[in-house]
């Protein structure tokens, strides 16, 4: 009598979420610090930032009053000087200081370009960081869910024993058969077995885990924290596709790569126009000193950008295209994850509302008929049975819903820090 009691209140224990976790580990790890860690030691997303110092390099160098730099020439000769002055040699030499200039107002256009390549990388980090927030997020949620399957697991297996204990003292009384002992034991394989396979899950996802937040393999740590149990609320479609198209990182880098493409057919077509050399000079001999300023203008008549002009315009062309399918791409992720958030709101609502509260009420029933002596051992066990299997599946609502709401947060942009 007492053994079953027990075991029923193990089992109000488990439909209440109350089971005790997996083995406890030496370090705690909570969803705020995956997500900071993450941003940190990433090395995909460390190895992205430092695009950004390349093109605020890019960015200085457009700024440059002058792109070129000023060339210096000079020049030294002998010369025989004619018998008729006396014979001998006299010594020519001359220096000459140049620079190219550019004239179509090229400098403004590469500054553009300049500063549209760099917004872009800006929002390309940010779209990783929101990208790899939301990895996070749905990796540490499988994670938390394993762990609570893997403690969920481990009572099912104490259950098991405790019940094939009762089940042998049930045979030896000559109450059951042999027949029910070995149903038994099966059961009891069976709980190893899930319980095995939950673990493996477990610190298979753990090892993830750590892969995302830059971590060499270390299982001294274990995530912290709950799933929902509260139903979320169900937001509105269309603010979602608003909010997405203002706040995603992704369709602001769409935006700066139209700008910058289209700065950079601008700065092509300044560029065909030739740039001016300006030269001064000095050149002196035995009989004059020469000063001067000479001009340079190279005539356009061959190269003059044609190859340059048509790829930047395909290149501004295939950005317009990007950007247009992009705004296709979020209607789409926004679309379903709307569909997964109205889903899992219904299913955890079903739990929260119906299938919990009606297995609890079971419970109550079952214990109250036990006293009474009006249900029996195998009654107990498949009382036992179905309230495991709601357990198990409320953990998979609660994990559903979870990362039904981590695709809002990165379907609309709202995970980026």
């Amino acid at each position: 009598m007492n053994l079953i009691s027990a075991l029923i209140i193990v089992t109000s224990a488990l439909i209440l979420n109350t089971s005790p976790a997996a083995a406890s580990e030496t370090k705690g790890l909570t969803l705020e610090q995956a997500v900071t860690l993450a941003l940190e030691k990433n090395p995909d997303l460390r190895t992205l930032r430092l695009e950004e110092e390349t093109a605020k390099g890019r960015n200085e160098k457009a700024r440059l009053l002058l792109i070129n730099n000023p060339v210096i020439e000079g020049n030294i000769s002998k010369k025989d000087r004619p018998e008729t002055e006396g014979g001998g040699k006299f010594t020519n030499y001359g220096v000459k200081l140049s620079q190219e200039f550019e004239i179509a107002g090229q400098r403004s256009a590469r500054i553009d370009v300049a500063e549209k390549e760099l917004a872009g990388v800006k929002s390309e980090i940010r779209d990783k960081e929101r990208v790899l927030i939301s990895d996070v997020k749905d990796v540490f949620t499988k994670t938390l869910a394993f762990k609570k399957k893997s403690g969920l697991a481990q009572e099912i297996v104490k259950l098991n024993e405790e019940l094939l204990g009762y089940t042998k003292i049930k045979f030896e009384a000559g109450d059951i058969s042999g027949l029910d002992v070995n149903l038994s034991e099966v059961e009891l394989s069976k709980a190893k077995k899930e319980l095995l396979l939950a673990e493996r899950q477990y610190k298979e996802s753990l090892t993830a885990l750590q892969g995302l937040l830059g971590l060499a393999p270390d299982m001294s740590f274990a995530v912290e924290g709950e799933l929902p149990s509260e139903v979320p609320s169900l937001p509105d479609r269309g603010a979602l596709k608003t909010s997405a198209l203002a706040q995603r990182p992704d369709s602001k880098a769409s935006v700066s790569e139209m700008e910058k493409t289209e700065a950079a057919l601008k700065l092509v077509n300044k560029e065909a126009v030739p740039n001016i050399t300006l030269a001064g000079f000095y050149d002196r001999d035995e009989r004059r000193n020469a000063v001067g300023l000479a001009i340079s203008v190279p005539l356009p008549f061959f190269d003059r950008k044609q190859a340059e002009k048509k790829e930047a315009f395909a290149r501004a062309e295939g950005s317009r295209i990007k950007a247009e399918g992009l705004k296709k791409t979020i209607d789409r992720e926004i679309d379903q994850a709307f569909n997964d958030i109205t889903s899992a709101i219904e299913e955890l609502s079903l739990f929260k509302n119906e299938i919990l509260a009606k297995a609890a009420e079971n419970l109550k029933l079952l214990n109250l008929a036990f006293k009474e002596g009006k249900i029996g051992f195998f009654e107990v066990r498949l009382a036992q049975k179905d309230t495991i299997e709601a357990q198990l599946a409320y953990i998979e609502a609660q994990t559903r819903a979870q990362l039904a709401l981590n695709a809002i947060e990165k379907t609309t942009g709202g995970a980026v820090k």
